[in-house]
């Protein structure tokens, strides 16, 4: 029996712009990984295309700080890519739609979001009196 081809799946632009970051000559996969929190075997397993564990843990962890760092964009978890600081922003702080259902699941995800400044954690102040 003739076994079906597969189609390739095509990679998330973050992980083509951590590829484009690792290439570079003047940087090392240790650096990256310091400045996401993750080890560098972890930049080399996913810059090489091997990394075995789920994508979506990874991509929950650093794609966001992928895009800021290195691709001057901001990763969007909801449509799942990396958009402008500025369409973010636009997203963000848009009034509720009350009538598009399409704007209203952009809405609702964009104030649950993590990249909303509102939802970001703030240093609790010292035990000040």
């Amino acid at each position: 029996m003739r076994q079906a081809s597969l189609m390739p799946l095509v990679d998330p632009a973050w992980l083509d712009v951590l590829r484009a970051e690792a290439a570079k000559p003047d940087r090392t996969k240790k650096q990256i990984g310091d400045e996401l929190g993750v080890s560098r075997t972890a930049i080399s397993l996913l810059c090489s295309g091997t990394y075995s564990a789920g994508m979506n843990k990874v991509q929950a962890k650093i794609a966001h700080k992928v895009m800021a760092l290195y691709g001057q964009q901001v990763w969007c978890p909801h449509v799942r890519d990396a958009i402008a600081p500025g369409t973010c922003e636009s997203h963000r702080t848009a009034p509720m739609a009350k009538s598009d259902p399409v704007k209203l699941k952009q809405w609702l995800a964009c104030q649950s979001c993590p990249q909303n400044p509102r939802n970001q954690k703030k240093p609790e102040a010292a035990n000040a009196v």
